[in-house]
């Protein structure tokens, strides 16, 4: 990463926190609010963000592209922000001028596009988690019951262990896979359905202990959690269910023959 990179990141972040906080989880937001979020976002060259430099986007490389779609994952706005960056690095390729405004849908993809699409949602993915197991901890130790943090008890403990040890398996499988796919060839494939198939059940399980740590208050819709686990749950059937990822991973083991499989393993 170099330096005009981590400007970049720096700068995303600040933005997009900064968006975020203004949302209410319970509150729609008004033309007016979010024509003026898009205005911000657009000034600062996000939806062509995966675009090529020639191309008039940041010219950024694979791997730090996948790193700012992580931050608009910690960073959960109204607006379809990845799925914009997506589009318009896709129609550019295709020799299409990028769209003009918020994207919402890709329509058809390619096998190649799905692929780029749908491990950018476990990059996402990825940075939501992070933001959630932060959350979770901060909770269990501000809050107290029977007179002590509820981080003290054994059992919170537990499952905060566990919440850590989902968050770090997903990230680990969704990085590989964006090493895998920097570096080019077949393997990238089964490297994403791996991430996907990872990811999703880390998601799952996450949001699950993390709800159960918050109590009620984390079900409530004017709580910033709901934002992200029901981000998670979006995101995680988006370009590929879990149990579509985890399909496909199995065919790509079996269609390599049995030979294949220890190396495959190993060589991971």
């Amino acid at each position: 990463m170099d330096d005009v990179s981590s400007i970049i990141f720096e700068s995303a972040q600040r933005l997009l926190s900064d968006l975020s906080e203004r949302v209410s989880a319970g509150r729609p937001m008004a033309d007016c609010e979010r024509a003026d979020g898009w205005r911000q976002i657009e000034e600062m060259g996000l939806p062509f963000a995966l675009m090529s430099e020639a191309q008039g986007g940041l010219g950024l490389s694979d791997a730090e592209a996948f790193e700012l779609v992580r931050i608009c994952g910690r960073n959960v706005v109204p607006w379809p922000l990845v799925d914009t960056m997506l589009a318009n690095r896709f129609a550019t390729q295709g020799g299409a001028a990028p769209a003009e405004g918020p994207i919402d849908t890709l329509g058809e993809l390619t096998a190649e596009q799905k692929e780029r699409a749908a491990l950018a949602r476990a990059m996402q993915m990825a940075g939501a988690l992070d933001v959630i197991l932060v959350m979770t901890i901060s909770h269990v130790q501000e809050r107290s019951q029977f007179g002590r943090p509820l981080a003290k008890f054994q059992a919170v403990q537990h499952s905060l262990a566990v919440l850590a040890g989902e968050v770090a398996a997903g990230q680990a499988a969704a990085e590989h896979a964006v090493a895998r796919l920097a570096r080019g060839g077949a393997a990238a494939t089964l490297a994403i359905g791996i991430a996907r198939a990872r990811i999703g059940e880390a998601c799952s399980k996450a949001a699950a202990i993390a709800h159960q740590l918050h109590g009620a208050i984390g079900y409530a819709r004017e709580h910033r959690l709901h934002l992200y686990t029901t981000s998670l749950w979006r995101w995680r059937d988006e370009y590929g269910t879990q149990t579509w990822w985890t399909r496909q991973v199995g065919r790509e083991v079996l269609a390599a023959g049995p030979d294949a499989f220890w190396p495959a393993v190993t060589g991971a």
